[in-house]
């Protein structure tokens, strides 16, 4: 074995290393620039196996050391799992949702046309795109995703959403894994498309939120972190009547234990906080049907000033494994979740209109821009948070895009944890009220009106360069198409 070939493993995973070091608990922002750095450079001269193979070191080592340290102790808890069945789907996890993504953008980066510092990009966010997507979707540490905490640069979310960040982050490592002409333009137009963006964000930064006061703005309350108590729902009662008045009372996911429907004294609590403290968002469990074809629901339930529910919001995007199974014949869930309609209306509280997000429904941006398309006044993320320790932080993070990519603040009520207020630039708050004025949201942003176009885009992308490689190549010389003979 060669000195290079024996130094190939240990560059995939120096990379997946450094990849995984960008993203929380960590999460060291600039390393994700650099990070795919050594794999890149360890893909010259390898055949499709020995890439493909590199890729998969680079992915097991980035998804183990991001998400198996909190992964295998919810898998133990929340599914009360043995040991080794808590190893196998941790294991299976992070390759389904992790590493085979990194080692099949390692078997196709030698096929993608010049020049790979654009082809590298618009293939990764493809990836990313499909893994967002496949076997139910898993958008969780998307390369654009550890940038959150950089807010001049994140604010090109409303622009491209995450995968604008994706694209941009990736360029610099592949025009330094390239090499002569192609790597000094390369490196000049990440250069140029950095500061581009870090310039675009700082106006966005520059300028001031709004302080919403006066007679036409609402306070909305939150209550957080009474979902372990011995009564969480006497908790979340007594929390809520020493809390100030607001027009809107929030408890996070399944602040109820148990169904509403089988549980009167349950309901009539419920009924009660809302008749003494106005409207009342909370998360709960919920079925339909009886018998076998009851459907059961991860839910948001909106209560008037009556006592009477007035709206219904059903998790979109299950968990896999803990909500439901990511393969048909792997039965990890007891009752399957039903997901809820793709496409969200907001809830109407009075004047606001609010749209709902359980738990990892805000980690997918789907929700939030139908619920902005539609008006929405504010984003608020009931989550549990029981089982993810480290996953917390993560998931925080990840969830402040929702906020950029729309321009509304998302508040997050946590079951476990304290309460969290993200403003529309991504910045984050702990408190636990919010006062704003009801329909002054700022217009659509440009990803929330056309996120269709920006999920081709790097598709039209790698087709056009394909395109001119393959032209250039075909283009045959002057001397040649004229038939001449050239004499000694």
């Amino acid at each position: 074995m060669t000195e290079k070939a024996s130094s190939a493993p240990w560059l995939a995973a120096l990379a997946g290393v450094a990849l995984a070091g960008s993203f929380p608990p960590l999460g060291f922002a600039p390393l994700a620039w650099v990070a795919l750095w050594p794999l890149l450079v360890a893909f010259r001269g390898r055949p499709a196996a020995g890439r493909f193979a590199l890729g998969a070191i680079a992915g097991l080592v980035w998804a183990g050391f991001t998400v198996a340290p909190w992964l295998y102790p919810a898998v133990r808890s929340h599914l009360a799992a043995g040991a080794l069945t808590a190893i196998l789907l941790t294991t299976g996890a992070v390759w389904t949702y992790g590493g085979v993504y990194l080692a099949i953008f390692a078997l196709v980066y030698s096929w993608l046309p010049r020049p790979r510092w654009l082809a590298a990009p618009s293939a990764w966010v493809l990836l990313e795109t499909l893994r967002a997507h496949a076997l139910g979707g898993a958008p969780w540490a998307l390369l654009g995703q550890s940038q959150h905490a950089l807010l001049p640069v994140a604010q090109i979310a409303e622009l491209g959403g995450v995968a604008s960040l994706s694209f941009l982050v990736l360029m610099p490592a592949a025009a330094l894994a390239a090499s002569g002409r192609e790597r000094v333009i390369g490196l000049a137009a990440a250069l140029v498309a950095t500061l581009a963006a870090a310039a675009f964000g700082a106006s966005r930064l520059a300028a001031p939120i709004p302080v919403e006061t006066g007679d036409d703005a609402v306070a909305v309350h939150v209550v957080s972190g009474h979902n372990l108590d011995g009564d969480p729902l006497l908790g979340y009662f007594v929390a809520t009547a020493a809390g100030p008045p607001a027009a809107l009372v929030v408890w996070p996911e399944t602040a109820v234990a148990g169904y509403l429907e089988d549980d009167p004294v349950a309901r009539a609590a419920v009924a009660r906080t809302a008749r003494s403290r106005g409207w009342l968002l909370l998360g709960a469990l919920r079925y339909e049907g009886r018998a076998a074809g009851r459907r059961y629901f991860n839910s948001a339930l909106l209560f008037d000033p009556a006592g009477e529910r007035r709206g219904i919001y059903d998790k979109r995007w299950l968990v896999p494994f803990a909500e439901r199974s990511p393969l048909p014949f792997l039965r990890t869930v007891e009752r399957p979740f039903t997901g809820g309609a793709p496409n969200p209306v907001p809830l109407v509280a009075g004047r606001l209109r609010l749209g709902p997000l359980v738990c990892w429904d805000a980690v997918f941006p789907e929700p939030a821009l139908a619920y902005t398309r539609a008006g929405v006044d504010l984003l608020v993320n009931l989550t549990s948070d029981r089982d993810l320790g480290r996953g917390t932080l993560q998931q925080l993070a990840f969830s402040r895009f929702r906020a950029i990519e729309t321009r509304r603040w998302l508040v997050r009520a946590s079951g476990t944890g304290p309460t969290y207020l993200v403003d529309p630039l991504g910045r984050v708050n702990q408190g636990d009220t919010l006062r704003l004025v009801p329909g002054s949201g700022r217009p659509p942003t440009f990803y929330v009106r056309h996120a269709g176009v920006v999920a081709w885009a790097p598709a039209v992308l790698l087709a056009l360069l394909a395109s001119i490689g393959w032209r250039e190549r075909t283009v045959v010389p002057e001397s040649e198409r004229s038939g001449a003979v050239r004499t000694p």
